[in-house]
């Protein structure tokens, strides 16, 4: 069984004198630009995972929360000395659960938007720093290519 690796084989033809793109392109730029690629993708995966896990906290806070109040309306409800008194805190019972639930849509609404953000700000980065280095490469490779023709 061999170990040879075929990658490094190819990689080390591609540098080798007997290449003639081996002085136009450079490959260990384009190595250290994938090691960013891949460090931008982990970080933005990484704030992503971030918010995931907040949203997760925050449903279960409100989870618990929910509970309680529940607990606390049954509470009330059957101590009700009249039907209308029932009926009444019913009404202000829906009333304040939905507009609970609209506050919490919206503040997890809010966690997921900033999260998106932030990852989507991380690759956004990362993009426009890649084209940057492949205009100086492509730039440094012409100079290179102009300077060996003369």
């Amino acid at each position: 069984m061999s170990n040879k690796n075929p990658f490094a084989d190819f990689f080390a033809s591609c540098t080798s004198a007997s290449n003639p793109f081996a002085e136009v392109f450079d490959w260990d730029s384009a190595v250290n630009s994938g090691r960013q690629n891949a460090k931008a993708f982990s970080d933005a995966a990484k704030a992503a995972s971030e918010g995931a896990q907040a949203i997760a906290r925050r449903q279960a806070e409100i989870a618990q929360k929910s509970v309680e109040e529940f607990s606390k309306f049954f509470k009330e409800a059957s101590a009700a000395k009249s039907p209308e008194e029932g009926v009444a805190k019913q009404a202000e019972f829906a009333k304040c659960s939905i507009e609970s639930a609209l506050k919490n849509a919206s503040e997890i609404s809010e966690i997921a938007s900033k999260s998106n953000k932030e990852a989507s700000d991380i690759i956004g980065k990362r993009i426009s720093t890649a084209i940057s280095e492949v205009a100086a490469n492509a730039n440094s490779n012409k100079k290179k290519s102009s300077s060996a023709a003369a």
